[in-house]
């Protein structure tokens, strides 16, 4: 016997079980000790990192092919558009300064303008053979193009500098925002089919309640729409006695339009007529919550950069008109998705709401605001 003199503890009937035991937890003690486990697990997420953006990469160059083609389909142009559109996929927009807050708003707002005629001049160069709602498409399905190569980029450039700096810190919070991440890069992807197809999407919910609202009085020859902002129309129309100006971006095209704009300006002509505004858009859902589900509010209801929302914010204030808001609740993914049958229904429902908000809240001979807001792409 190797060790004859040797008292085991209690539990152990072979010494060589109780060597392999300390071994195993002096390795383990010196793993922690020495970082090892931290390197380990830095590789664990760098490798899951890697996986990420290797999915990115494809989406994003798919996303792309997606783009050229529908180019070349629609727009029939003479020249090969793959060059100019790999060259615009990583085009960016400077924000102003928030250093001096005053006026932030309208120098955000001029190179949003910039930044969409210079896509307009491009897209009008490339599918010269195609119409307004056409061009208008080929502009949300380049926008998702674009998203997807920017998710793609940061993440990329973020998995470098953690693997190069060995910064352990860095890396962990990439993995751990790995699937919020591709939660957003994959409604961004599904939400091409829509786009290249001009199918309705779950942002278009208010657009659409503004149409189911419209199209019970359109029908019998009531009322005509005409564009008063850029890419908004405005349908007027009698509710009960009441006189409802219908406010939605121009339709099937892929549009959201300027509807502070719209908003602002009927207020302004109305010289304190209106009564109330009433604004319906998408809104996230808590996780839990039903697709569709319909809740009021107060507030200017639309999302975007803030230019629009702080139009219609300053002009309600300063002419104390009250603003109420109905909101159809979904996740980014049925936002960016086409319409699912749990938001059109929920769509229904909001153009009952309003028309129930118009009838307690407003009286007879009264002017309403009703603006859908939204992406208009498949709502004519």
């Amino acid at each position: 016997m190797l060790f004859p003199s040797l008292q085991l503890p209690l539990g152990y009937s072979d010494p060589y079980i109780l060597i392999m035991n300390i071994l195993i937890f002096l390795f383990f003690i010196f793993m922690i000790f020495s970082g090892l486990i931290l390197k380990v697990q830095s590789m664990q997420y760098l490798a899951q990192i890697r996986e990420v953006i290797t999915q990115l990469e494809k989406w994003s160059e798919e996303a792309k092919k997606t783009t050229i083609r529908m180019i070349r389909e629609l727009g029939k142009p003479e020249k090969d558009p793959t060059p100019i559109v790999e060259d615009y996929m990583e085009f960016v927009l400077i924000e102003p300064v928030e250093r001096d807050p005053s006026g932030v708003f309208k120098r955000l707002e001029h190179l949003l303008d910039v930044r969409k005629s210079r896509f307009d001049d491009l897209i009008a160069k490339l599918a010269p053979a195609a119409d307004r709602d056409q061009r208008a498409n080929i502009d949300m399905t380049f926008e998702a193009a674009m998203a997807l190569r920017q998710m793609f980029l940061v993440i990329r450039h973020f998995y470098y500098m953690g693997k190069e700096t060995n910064n352990y810190a860095m890396i962990v919070s990439v993995q751990v925002a790995l699937s919020f991440i591709m939660k957003y890069a994959k409604a961004y992807y599904n939400a091409l089919k829509a786009f290249n197809e001009g199918q309705p999407i779950g942002d278009g919910a208010g657009a659409l309640v503004a149409s189911i609202f419209k199209n019970e009085f359109v029908k019998d020859g009531n009322a005509e729409s005409s564009e008063i902002a850029e890419d908004i129309s405005l349908t007027p129309v009698k509710f009960e006695g009441r006189n409802v100006l219908i406010v939605r971006a121009v339709g099937p095209g892929g549009r959201v339009g300027k509807p502070g704009d719209a908003i602002v300006n009927l207020i302004k002509e109305s010289n304190g007529k209106i009564a109330r505004v009433i604004m319906i858009d998408a809104g996230l859902k808590f996780e839990g919550e039903k697709t569709g589900k319909v809740v009021e509010g107060v507030g200017a209801a639309i999302g975007g950069p803030g230019v629009d929302k702080f139009k219609i914010e300053q002009e309600i204030t300063s002419q104390k008109v009250p603003v109420d808001a109905v909101i159809i609740k979904m996740s980014i993914e049925e936002a960016l998705t086409p319409m699912k049958k749990e938001i059109y229904d929920g769509a229904y429902k909001a153009a009952e709401r309003v028309k129930n908000m118009i009838l307690e809240r407003t009286k007879p001979g009264d002017t309403v605001i009703v603006a859908g807001i939204g992406n208009c792409i498949g709502i004519g």
